[in-house]
């Protein structure tokens, strides 16, 4: 135990005990689970820590997780989604016991409100205003204002105070997070060799002169993880797309739903080229058609694989005289979650995301960013953000790395990317062979950066592979290995080939 449990245990404080009654937190668990639409309304409106019954809690935020996930309720559904801590059998009782949606149920729901109200005023300003008027030295305009501020919290009940967070639920959320790290968990990988974890050949060299290996060290922490942003940002041609839909790939591969917003190749471009990719078809055979009946059968197969857990959605945005709302940001946020619920997505990608901004003043744009950030957070999805750097500022300067500030629009692109991810193809810059390809780690809230990392590139391909640690070179620092490629004849870039 540490210092402070005990110090804890020691002042025993005589805290306030406020009854509750656990019948409406049973009825509003049973309506959840009979109610189809008016129950997922209720799972959306209620946080857990509304509940206080032992645990309830764990069962309502079981049930916002099968709604989320969009699966059907059982008991074993139940357990395995919270990881045995919800009691499915108990909740069978409770739907057996009130089998239909109850007609008054905003009764229950305002006397759950109404409870989480008591305890609230009684953990905090009632709480307060006793202690206070237990000290003889106590100010009397500080008396008068926490008995104003227990009318309040009586007042805003159901209001504002919804959107305080229980300590019980932030000290739930805290343990699950140790129980991750601990179980090894607590890393989610973009599913590139070389960019989620240290490359093979990777060492780092210690004070002593000696070599240690980085092998399985993790690079990106804690990476594609739910309720957190992700921009990937090149010059055009700079490899984003590819990139991204290689991690489309390898996320569905292992099992996580992904939301595609390919609104700048379009679903169908863009699933034939996921089918590709994960084939090793040539593009250029591709394109042009240079394939036989076979190969279309292998590719539409793989396509219609590959659709089973990558959906996508339409561009929503457009000039749609017929839409009766006009265009906005805060509406086109509310579509793209309102799909992400109804998909169930763990990952949704937005390609290029400014083509979901109507409006695209500086203020406007920043809205936008801050709203898909609480988008994420609130539905527990990876948001990955795909956007272009300005051309013209790479043009005017001498080396064309992709920078934080060259990311276009307002300063927020940065502030809500929990990782910023940007691509550099030398070989567009250089007479050099394009077989390689740059990922530069230009911000990482919990890792490090900045770091850059180099693969092997074939873009007839569309293949990123061997990720290794290089040298990350600053805006203006002389890289004398650069020079010297600079002064070698360019070789001949690499033809159509098929991998099979």
């Amino acid at each position: 135990m540490t210092r402070r449990g005990r110090e804890r245990e020691e002042r025993d404080p005589d805290a306030l005990k406020i009854p509750h009654d656990s019948v409406n937190e049973q009825v509003l668990i049973a309506a959840a689970v009979v109610g189809g639409d008016k129950g997922k309304a209720l799972l959306k409106a209620i946080p857990p820590d509304c509940f206080f019954s032992r645990g309830h809690p764990e069962i309502w935020m079981g049930l916002q997780e099968l709604e989320r996930r969009t699966l059907r309720y059982d008991p074993a559904t139940l357990r395995s989604v919270t990881d045995g801590k919800a009691d499915g059998e108990y909740v069978d009782k409770l739907v057996r016991a009130r089998p239909d949606y109850p007609p008054n149920i905003n009764y229950h729901v305002e006397c759950v409100w109404w409870d989480r109200a008591r305890i609230e005023a009684a953990r905090g300003p009632v709480s307060q205003l006793l202690e206070a008027l237990r000290d003889n030295s106590t100010d009397p305009s500080r008396l008068r204002a926490l008995a104003e501020s227990v009318s309040k919290a009586f007042a805003n009940a159901g209001g504002a105070q919804r959107f305080i967070v229980d300590p019980a639920q932030v000290m739930r959320e805290v343990r699950e997070v140790h129980d991750k790290r601990q179980a090894g968990l607590a890393i989610w990988p973009f599913g590139m060799r070389g960019l989620d974890f240290y490359g093979r050949d990777d060492t780092k060299e210690l004070k002593d002169g000696t070599h240690v290996s980085l092998l399985g060290k993790p690079r990106m922490l804690p990476g594609a993880m739910p309720g957190l942003v992700t921009v990937v940002t090149a010059l055009s041609g700079g490899g984003k797309t590819t990139s991204v839909a290689r991690m489309v790939l390898e996320w569905e591969r292992a099992g996580r739903r992904v939301l595609l917003g390919a609104w700048e190749r379009r679903a169908a471009l863009t699933l034939d080229l996921l089918a590709a990719l994960s084939l090793g078809v040539s593009r250029s055979d591709l394109v042009g058609g240079d394939y036989d009946g076979d190969d279309r059968a292998e590719l539409e197969a793989e396509s219609a694989r590959i659709a089973e857990r990558v959906r996508f959605l339409d561009l929503p945005f457009g000039r749609d005289k017929r839409a009766r709302d006009k265009a906005s940001n805060a509406r086109n946020l509310d579509l793209v979650q309102q799909a992400i619920n109804d998909v169930g997505a763990d990952v949704f990608v937005a390609d290029l995301f400014r083509r979901a901004m109507p409006e695209t003043k500086p203020d406007d744009e920043e809205f936008a960013l801050y709203g898909i950030q609480a988008i994420a957070h609130e539905q527990r999805c990876h948001v990955v953000l795909v956007h272009q750097q300005r051309g013209k500022d790479i043009e005017q300067r001498e080396d064309p790395r992709p920078t934080r500030e060259g990311l276009k629009g307002a300063g927020a692109w940065l502030e809500v990317a929990d990782t910023v991810l940007a691509w550099h193809r030398p070989a567009l810059f250089k007479s050099i062979d394009d077989d390689r390809i740059e990922c530069h780690v230009l911000k990482q809230r919990d890792g490090l950066w900045p770091q850059a990392i180099e693969f092997d590139w074939e873009p007839e391909f569309g293949s990123i592979e061997n990720g290794r640690t290089i040298h990350y070179q600053r805006q203006g620092e002389v890289n004398p290995i650069d020079d010297a490629v600079d002064a070698l004849p360019g070789g001949k870039r690499p033809g159509r080939r098929r991998r099979h």
